[in-house]
């Protein structure tokens, strides 16, 4: 018997809805959710789940995404997660999962922000934009800086420097837009250079003074002591001790004030989530090494 027209219009809409049921299941039976993220909640801008970022580097990267955040408005938030492997499912599905679950963006009108995914065993990385930073970051430019910095990188096994280059490159591209008004960031310090400029001044003066010890210590053996230049120098008429505890006190108070400055900025006490963005529609652009 010939089905009619309807029939056959109903078996196909029955065969959709049957498809559609059995994915439906099959992504529920995977713990499969497009909005909610595979990982567990994050806690701070640089998330390595497979332990390949060192702490200096995921220190910096804190500190510098924290700054990038405070001095933009609306607040651009980027993030960053590494695991070892995403399974089965493709790495653009997981990486916007994560991306929509942790909520990455401000919570205003605009919700600019970022993710930078990468899975290290299965050798892919994708950057999620969300879309209302598309006009500042755009797929374009997301490309060709993972290729330029982060590829390059990764292939020699640098992940830390390949993964520091692309944010740095990603916060420079943002910020040259001119789209989104940026406040003047505040100062920072370079300690290595501070640290060898201090050391270099300290060295400097004290060879000074040893100088004038030497040559005082010089005219009073040439003259003899006299009970004044005992009085004077306490005794002996040497300065040299003088000079190393006056030494040791400086270099005291700059170990413990430069301690207590690196410990302070790295502390990680004062991170409190996201900012409830999300809006992320799969803009972005990633790739394999």
């Amino acid at each position: 018997m010939r089905s009619t027209p309807f029939q056959q219009a109903l078996n196909r809409a029955f065969a959709l809805i049957a498809t559609a049921l059995l994915l439906a299941y099959a992504a529920a039976a995977q713990g499969f959710s497009i909005n909610e993220s595979p990982l567990p909640p994050p806690t701070g801008f640089i998330n390595d789940y497979a332990g390949v970022i060192d702490a200096q580097t995921k220190q910096d990267l804190e500190r510098k995404l924290k700054e990038f955040r405070d001095t933009t408005s609306p607040s651009v938030e980027i993030a960053v997660a590494v695991v070892k492997t995403t399974g089965d499912r493709p790495i653009f599905e997981y990486s916007l999962a994560v991306a929509r679950g942790w909520k990455i963006g401000s919570k205003e009108d605009d919700n600019p922000g970022a993710l930078l995914f990468v899975a290290i065993d299965d050798r892919k990385y994708f950057t999620q934009v969300s879309k209302d930073l598309e006009d500042e970051l755009p797929d374009g430019a997301v490309g060709t800086i993972q290729r330029q910095y982060l590829v390059p990188e990764f292939k020699k096994g640098n992940y830390s420097k390949g993964i520091a280059d692309t944010i740095d490159a990603y916060i420079s591209t943002i910020r040259n837009k001119g789209n989104i008004p940026v406040a003047p960031p505040a100062a920072t310090t370079n300690k290595d250079s501070n640290s060898r400029d201090r050391l270099i001044t300290c060295f400097c003066c004290a060879a000074i003074l040893l100088f004038i010890a030497l040559a005082l210590w010089s005219d009073r053996k040439k003259k003899g002591p006299t009970s004044q230049d005992r009085d004077r120098w306490g005794g002996g008429g040497s300065v040299v001790p003088w000079i190393v505890s006056s030494g040791s006190g400086s270099s005291s108070d700059w170990g413990s004030s430069s301690s207590s400055d690196w410990g302070s900025s790295s502390s990680s006490s004062d991170w409190g989530g996201f900012s409830g963005g999300g809006d992320f529609g799969g803009g972005g652009s990633g790739g394999d090494w």
